[in-house]
C-alpha cells in the first residue's frame, strides 16, 4: 500500500533559498513500506521478517547508505581502566575507559570508549551476580573529553574539524576542549535514573571530511577508498553505524551491562548513523533519532529544508554514491526514510525534533513515523497511533514516540529525559517518573539585552533610570533598597560586612531566571544570584581560570563547578539564564526530593540538572546578616516552597540590568 501525501507541487529543489513553506511542498506518493520483491505487501510478522524487510533493507543499502559492513573481531588494547568516581550532584559512578581494536587487520582502527555506570545499584540474585543496567550508546562529534568535564577522561588525539568554540586548534583537541559539548551528554541525570552512558568519537573510524575515506576504517575492511566508487559503496554514515555495532560487541560482554537493553542514540548526522545501526543490527533494543533530518528520519520526497541535492553536495562522503543521483528527483527513489524507520519494528523507536530546526524538517520526520507504522501493526503493536501533528513539548505514540520540543537544533537534557521515559515504559516495563511538564530549556542569550518572554515578571528593565520602579526589591530589613542607579544600571551598594543584598518581592518555587550583569575588577567582581536565598549561582572575575572550581563564576557555590569556564572579562556585559527546580520538603521541612539547577552563562551550558539538597554555604542571607524580615521570608519558604531572588553584595560594585523571572508552576 503506497502512502500518498496530497500537497501542492513544489518549486525547483535547487532554489537559492531552502523552502520553508508547507504550501510549496510537492505532491508525492511514498513507496509501500511493506512491499516484498514481488511488490505484494507482507500481511504477517513472519512475512515481514523473511521477505519484505530483507527486500526493503536491500533498497536502503543500494540507494542510500551502501552495503552493510561486516562484523569483525573486537579486542581491548591494553587493559580496561576502571575507576570509582563521584560526579557533580554527589552521583556515585563507575567510569570505564577502553581502547578497542576493530578487526584483526594490521591497519585495523581503534576507538576509545567512555562508559559510566551507576554505582551501588541493587544486586540481582544470586548475590555474587552484579545488577545489569540498560545503557545508552551514542557517538560524539568532538571526542569523549568534550562530553564531560571530568579531567581524567582521555584527551582524543584524532583529527577533528577546527572549532574555536570547542578549542580545537590545527585539527587537534586541547585541554581547553574538555566539557565543551557537555550540554549534549547529561551523565549525572541518566545515572540517577539507573542508566549507563557510553560514547565514542565518530572520527575514530571515519574523519568527517570529504577526503576522509583513505583515513577511515573502510580500508582495513578491504573497501575501495579512492577513485570511482561502486554506486552502493558505503560511506561515513555506514561506517559510523558499523562502529556502534562493534562497540556493542564489547558492551554486551560486560557483567554490569544488560545485553538486551542497549539503546543507540544519535543527534543530527549521528542520528542518521544511529538509525542505520538500528536497521543493520537488531541487537539494539531501542533506537533514538534526534533531529536527524534529511537522510535520517525526514521524508526525502518533501522539498522542505535540507534536500538530497544539498546534503550530498555538502557532504559527499556520508552516503553511497547512488543517493546523490536522486537530487531533484527524490520522487523516483525506490525507497524513502519511512523505510528506514520501519527497519526498527517491532522494537521501540524515538523520533525527536525541535520546533526551530526547520532545516531538519520536523513535520517530515513526523510523517515518516506515520508512514512507517504499518510495520509495527504486523506485530500487533501501535506505532504513533495518530496522524495529527502534536503540540510542542507533548510526546505522542506507543511503539513509535515522536515529539517536537521548544528550541533549536541541539541535544539537550530534556531530550534525554524523554528517551529515558520511553526506555522505562517499553524496555524496563516500569512507570517513568512523572515529568514536570516544563518546556525544554535552551535560552537565547544574544544579542544583549534579551527581550523577556511572555509571562515573565520584570524585576529590572533593560535600562534602569530615575523613572524605574524599584519596589520589585526590598532591602535585608524589608525596607527600600539603597543601591544606586548609575549609567542605566543598578549598582551594588557595598558594605563592610558584605550583607547589603536586595531581595525580590516576587516569590516563586520553580522558575526560569534571567539576569544581565557586569563585574568590576574591585574585590574580584564578587557577587551572585541567591536562589531562594539558599543556593548561590556565583558571579566572580573568573575569566581565564582553568580549571574552574565550585567557587568560580558558573558554579553553584559549594555544590558544583561549571562544566566549562564561560566567564567574560570585567567590564563586559554577561548573562545568566537559570532553570531552578526547588527541592520538595515534607511537613517537617525535611527535603524529600532534591532540587536541580540548569544554567547557561554567556551562551554556554555551565550546569546541567545539577542536583542539590540542603544549603552548604555559611554565608546565606538567612545566616549572615539575617534580619527579622528575612526570618519571616525563610519561614514562608520552608512552609510553602516559595522564595525570593537575592542580588548579592559581596564587596564589589557589580552592575545589574534586565532581570526577570518566569514562574514555571503554581504550588
Amino acid at each position: 500500500m503506497a502512502v500518498s501525501m496530497m500537497l501542492p507541487l513544489a518549486h525547483s529543489l535547487h532554489a537559492a533559498e531552502p523552502n520553508y513553506d508547507e504550501a510549496a511542498v510537492r505532491h508525492y506518493t511514498l513507496p509501500d513500506v511493506l512491499a516484498g520483491p514481488d511488490g505484494k505487501p507482507a500481511s504477517s510478522a513472519e512475512a515481514w521478517k523473511t521477505t519484505a524487510r530483507p527486500h526493503q533493507f536491500e533498497l536502503l543499502e543500494k540507494f542510500v547508505y551502501g552495503r552493510r559492513l561486516p562484523a569483525v573481531p573486537v579486542t581491548v588494547v591494553g587493559t580496561v581502566e576502571r575507576a570509582d568516581v563521584t560526579l557533580p550532584g554527589d552521583i556515585a559512578a563507575v567510569r570505564l575507559q577502553a581502547r578497542l581494536k576493530l578487526g584483526d587487520a594490521a591497519d585495523a582502527p581503534t576507538t576509545e570508549v567512555l562508559l559510566y555506570l551507576p554505582k551501588d545499584m541493587p544486586k540481582a540474585t544470586p548475590s555474587n551476580t552484579p545488577h545489569r543496567v540498560p545503557v545508552f550508546l551514542s557517538l560524539n562529534f568532538r571526542g569523549n573529553h568534550a562530553e564531560h568535564a571530568d579531567p581524567t577522561i582521555r584527551l582524543s588525539t584524532a583529527w577533528m574539524p577546527d572549532d574555536k568554540a570547542a578549542a580545537i586548534v590545527d585539527h587537534r583537541a586541547t585541554e581547553a576542549s574538555r566539557g565543551t559539548s557537555g550540554q549534549r551528554w547529561p551523565v549525572e541525570a541518566m545515572l540517577a535514573r539507573g542508566f549507563g552512558m557510553a560514547t565514542a568519537y565518530c572520527g575514530d573510524v571515519f574523519p568527517d571530511r570529504a577526503d576522509g575515506r583513505p583515513a577511515s576504517a573502510l580500508k582495513s575492511l578491504g573497501r575501495p577508498v579512492e577513485g570511482d566508487l561502486p554506486a552502493d559503496e558505503p560511506g561515513a554514515i555506514a561506517t559510523w553505524a558499523w562502529q556502534l555495532s562493534r562497540i556493542l560487541d564489547w558492551l554486551i560482554m560486560l557483567p554490569e551491562v544488560d545485553p538486551s537493553q542497549v539503546i543507540v542514540v544519535g543527534h543530527s548526522r549521528l542520528g542518521k548513523a544511529a538509525l542505520w545501526a538500528g536497521a543493520c543490527d537488531e541487537r539494539f533494543a531501542m533506537i533514538v533519532s534526534n533531529e536527524s533530518g534529511c537522510g535520517g528520519a525526514a521524508v526525502s520526497r518533501r522539498n522542505f529544508g535540507e534536500t538530497v541535492g544539498v546534503i550530498t553536495s555538502r557532504f559527499p562522503h556520508w552516503f553511497c554514491p547512488a543517493f546523490a543521483t536522486y537530487a531533484d528527483r527524490e520522487v523516483e527513489l525506490p525507497c524513502d526514510q519511512h523505510t528506514l524507520l520501519a527497519m526498527v519494528a517491532p522494537r521501540p523507536l524515538v523520533v525527536a525534533s525541535a520546533v526551530e530546526d526547520r532545516w531538519a524538517d520536523p513535520r517530515g520526520e513526523f510523517l515518516s513515523g506515520v508512514a512507517a507504522e504499518p510495520a509495527w501493526k504486523l506485530f500487533g503493536l501501535t506505532g504513533l497511533g495518530t496522524q495529527d501533528y502534536p503540540a510542542v513539548d507533548k510526546p505522542v505514540g506507543e511503539s513509535i514516540t515522536y515529539y517536537v520540543r521548544t528550541g533549536q537544533h541541539e541535544l539537550l537534557s530534556y531530550d534525554w529525559q524523554r528517551f529515558a521515559d520511553v526506555a522505562d515504559r517499553t524496555l524496563r516495563k516500569q512507570t517513568p517518573p512523572q515529568a514536570d511538564g516544563y518546556p525544554a530549556f535552551h535560552p537565547a542569550q544574544s544579542p544583549l539585552p534579551v527581550k523577556p518572554p511572555a509571562g515573565a515578571i520584570v524585576l529590572l528593565p533593560e535600562r534602569v533610570d530615575a523613572t524605574t520602579d524599584l519596589k520589585t526589591f526590598v532591602g535585608m530589613g524589608g525596607g527600600p533598597i539603597d543601591w544606586k542607579i548609575d549609567d542605566g544600571t543598578l549598582l551594588v551598594q557595598t558594605t563592610e560586612n558584605h550583607a547589603n543584598h536586595i531581595v525580590s518581592t516576587m516569590l516563586f518555587r520553580d522558575a526560569d531566571i534571567h539576569a544581565e550583569f557586569m563585574t568590576s575588577p574591585e574585590a574580584k567582581g564578587n557577587s551572585g544570584l541567591y536562589l531562594h536565598g539558599h543556593y548561590e549561582m556565583q558571579i566572580y572575575d573568573s575569566f581565564g581560570v582553568e580549571p574552574p572550581t565550585d567557587q568560580d563564576e558558573g558554579s553553584l557555590y559549594r555544590f558544583g563547578k561549571p562544566i566549562v569556564n564561560a566567564s567574560l572579562p570585567t567590564g563586559q556585559w554577561q548573562v545568566y539564564d537559570i532553570r531552578f527546580i526547588a527541592p520538595r520538603r515534607d511537613a517537617s521541612g525535611a527535603i524529600v526530593k532534591p532540587g536541580s539547577v540548569t544554567a547557561w552563562l554567556n551562551g554556554r551550558l555551565v550546569q546541567n540538572e545539577l542536583r542539590f539538597t540542603e544549603p552548604r554555604s555559611p554565608y546565606t542571607p538567612y545566616k549572615h546578616g539575617v534580619t527579622d524580615s528575612l526570618k519571616g521570608v525563610e519561614k514562608r519558604l520552608l512552609a510553602t516552597g516559595e522564595g525570593p531572588l537575592f542580588l548579592q553584595d559581596h564587596g564589589s560594585p557589580t552592575r545589574f540590568r534586565n532581570v526577570w523571572i518566569k514562574r514555571l508552576d503554581t504550588p
